[in-house]
Formats: C-alpha cells, structure tokens, sequence
C-alpha cells in the first residue's frame, strides 16, 4: 500500500510540471472536501489554508445544487480557478491575467487525472488516515521487520560500482502531424529538452528516443527538434499520426519519453 506521504509526492510532481509548462501558474494546489490540502505548488508566498477555508462556505452552499464543478474568479491582479478532478477532490490554480485558459484547461485535465488513475492502479488506496485497526498492522509489520533484519544473515561488502547518470524521463503531452512525406519514424520534440538530455547525459547528440504511453506500449523512434516557434516550450511531442495508431494514443494524451542511447560510433 503506499502511504499518504507516498501520494502526496507524486501529486505535488505533477503541479510543478503544470507551474513548468504553463509559467502563468503562480500556485496549484489540490485538496479534499474537508478542506484538507493534500499536495502543492507555488513560485510565491501564498496562505493556501486560507484560499482554502474562504472558499468553504462557497463549497457547503454548493451541496444543494450537487457540487462544484469548475468556478473561476476573475480577480483585479488575476484569475483563480478551482476544478473538480475527482470526487471530494479538488484542483486549484492561481494565474496572472494573461492566462491561457484553454490550454491550462488541457493541461490540467490531462496530467492530475492521469496521475491519480496511476496512483489508483498501484494501489487503490483513497487519501486518508488509515483506521487505528490498519495503524496497529502497519506497526506490527514494521516491527516484525525490524526483528528479522536484526537475526538475519550479515552483509558482506560487494564490489563498489561507478554510478551511471540515470536515464531522463519527460512526461510529455501527445500532438499529431500528417501528410504525404511525413516520415512515419521520427517524432518532434522542444529543443530544450533535447540539449538538458544531452547535458545529464553527456551525450552530444540525441538521436533516438524512447516513447511509452501508460498502457505500456513502447516505441523507439528517431528524434528532431520542434521548429514552430508557437509549439516551443509547450511540454508537447510531435508524433505521426500512424504512429499514434499503432501506440493507441490520441491528440492531448500523456506519454513518458526518455533518451535511446544509440550505440552507433
């Protein structure tokens, strides 16, 4: 089971990507019905309990119409929006003026929901305190644990390793491309990300690149920088639209990419 600790870090991950792609985002965070901040996220000074509990009595007022929703308040310095991404379970974003909204909307929609339904398949465990009976096992168990460890069989020294830089991970946001010469092989991706690759890498060149949607199909794929100025800096990657088909994804979907280390001289 993974503990509230667990999840909480996983959330809190996901709104920093939000605060990275969409740098309008001044603070996110999310929290329970109970007004319980479960994760956040924020470039500033914020009182997130306060935002919280002065939107309380908006929330109990709401049970007679069946809940919120989404609510935005257009304020004079900027826009606070508060969205249902799950039951009792709310994401909240403070913005500057110029937001896009659409596109944070997506964003949103997009990233929370699917890290949560993750979370969910690891192990369905809601975000509360577990009962004293539940509290007891877990001590018991750690306990048990603790006694075996001390009994158990001495370890000897292995042989000490020279540490490898651990493959990047993005996780990026699906957009599709087609036509006639499109090469069905090659997939676009911000430059930005390519030349941090080679950086933690120590790799010139990113040649190729690893594509696995959260069904667990992969594919390896040779890569090019974005071009379209409009598309940088957007967490988005280009993929052919046959391609797509074969990986069953569609347009505004989440993948996880990472650098393939070609083995060529």
């Amino acid at each position: 089971m993974i503990d509230e600790e667990t999840y909480s870090f996983a959330l809190e991950n996901a709104l920093t990507e939000i605060g990275n792609i969409c740098p309008e985002v001044k603070l996110s965070f999310i929290f329970n019905q109970e007004g319980k901040v479960l994760a956040e996220a924020q470039k500033g000074k914020y009182n997130v309990e306060k935002i919280v509990s002065d939107f309380e009595e908006i929330f109990q007022k709401s049970h007679v119409i069946g809940g919120i929703n989404s609510l935005t308040i257009d304020a004079k310095n900027g826009k606070v929006i508060i969205s249902n991404i799950q039951e009792g379970v709310y994401l909240a974003t403070v913005t500057s003026k110029n937001v896009d909204m659409k596109y944070l909307e997506t964003v949103s929609r997009v990233l929370i929901p699917t890290v949560l339904k993750l979370l969910e398949k690891i192990a369905p465990a809601p975000l509360k305190k577990p009962s004293t009976k539940e509290r007891a096992a877990i001590i018991e168990e750690s306990q048990e644990k603790t006694i075996t460890e001390e009994v158990g069989e001495p370890v000897l020294d292995e042989e000490v390793k020279p540490k490898l830089s651990p493959i990047p991970t993005n996780q990026l946001i699906v957009d599709t491309f087609g036509g006639l010469l499109v090469r069905q092989d090659t997939v676009k991706i911000d430059s930005e990300i390519l030349s941090q690759w080679s950086e933690i890498l120590d790799e010139k060149n990113i040649n190729l690149v690893e594509i696995e949607t959260f069904e667990g199909k992969t594919a390896q794929c040779k890569v090019k920088p974005i071009k379209d100025s409009k598309l940088r800096g957007k967490g988005i990657i280009r993929i052919p639209e046959k391609l797509c088909e074969l990986l069953d994804i569609k347009k505004g979907e989440l993948v996880r990419v990472r650098p393939a280390i070609s083995k060529e001289v």
